[in-house]
């Protein structure tokens, strides 16, 4: 009875640490917690790269800062968690902040047309970025804000990641 106890005691030990081993590598040999890291960071210099060209580009010009709602779903390459954030970190331009789709029929935010199109914004803008390229630590982009019809602006940056942040550079401008 001893040997049969010492024997599974043996073998449940080898079965935890093949396990506690096999772990921390992904099939290819490599360690996962520096593939996650390094996807975070990924994530986060993105996150970056769209707060400052939103910003920039409310900057140029907007509708007031009685709200600002984003276009989440332009925010490519980014999970739900980081749209958040993204969201949380664009206060400094408004203290409402909202993802349009949260409030896109909000009449007291933009007004419609009879087919439901929007018109304007009312006393706040709508943001986005549109990406054309991005590889590595350069980008091609376009922050907008919208804030009407005949009313937004469509700064287009070299955006080059330095020294931990984004340097945007303007290379064009179309206003509306």
């Amino acid at each position: 009875m001893k040997k049969i106890i010492f024997t599974l005691v043996v073998s449940a030990g080898i079965v935890i640490m093949m396990g506690c081993n096999s772990q921390g590598n992904t099939p290819n040999g490599s360690d996962a917690t520096t593939e996650n890291k390094q996807e975070i960071n990924e994530e986060r210099k993105r996150m970056d790269l769209y707060i400052a060209v939103m910003k920039k580009a409310f900057q140029e010009e907007n509708g007031g800062n009685k709200f600002v709602a984003v276009k989440l779903d332009k925010l490519v390459g980014l999970s739900d968690e980081a749209k958040r954030e993204v969201l949380n970190e664009l206060t400094v331009l408004s203290s409402n902040v909202y993802s349009f789709e949260d409030v896109r029929n909000d009449k007291t935010k933009f007004e419609h047309d009879d087919s439901g199109k929007l018109i304007r914004s009312l006393g706040g803008a709508l943001l986005w970025v549109e990406v054309e390229e991005y590889v590595n630590n350069k980008s091609i982009i376009t922050g907008v804000s919208w804030f009407g019809n005949l009313g937004a602006v469509f700064p287009k940056y070299e955006a080059t990641f330095k020294n931990g942040k984004w340097e945007l550079k303007l290379i064009s401008m179309a206003i509306s």
